[in-house]
């Protein structure tokens, strides 16, 4: 039942980081350059999400350094 939760609370952290790293790239590159940057800065943006969602000891000590 606990290893059920912990993988439902990964699966569920790991698209929330992806999905808004990717998102904010988006935009950005959207915003910044057109069709081209959005491509370019989500696939950045999901890069990176991807590295935070495995290693979210990184993400978290980020967030309280702020």
């Amino acid at each position: 039942m606990v290893k059920a939760f912990l993988v439902t609370v990964r699966l569920i952290w790991t698209v929330l980081v992806v999905g808004a790293a990717t998102l904010v790239g988006a935009v950005l590159g959207w915003e910044w350059h057109g069709w081209i940057g959005a491509i370019a800065l989500g696939t950045v943006g999901f890069g990176l999400g991807a590295l935070l969602a495995a290693c979210p000891e990184v993400l978290l000590e980020l967030l309280a350094e702020m």
